[in-house]
């Protein structure tokens, strides 16, 4: 084995702590079981994305008036009158 050293905030240490102490084990064996269990954990496939996935964009889309999108005519709107005050 490898000897390293862990920094844990005081309640993590408690927790660690009380366990080994339940389960009449070393902490550092309580570590060495969850370092195992976390790295037998399987990942989470990566799915790909799709158009599908982005159904929020253009929920928020303005047209003032209607026919002229805010996205493309916005310098204009900056000047118009309503839009300065």
């Amino acid at each position: 084995m490898v000897r390293t050293q862990i920094q844990l905030d005081p309640a993590k240490y408690e927790m660690v702590k009380r366990k080994a102490h339940s389960e009449n084990r070393s902490m550092a064996a309580v570590i060495r079981d969850a370092v195992d269990a976390y790295l037998e954990m399987p990942e989470k496939p990566k799915q790909k994305l799709t158009i599908d996935d982005f159904t929020f964009i253009g929920a928020g889309s303005a047209e003032h008036p209607p026919g002229r999108p805010f996205s493309v005519y916005h310098d204009d709107y900056i000047w118009e009158e309503d839009w300065r005050d």
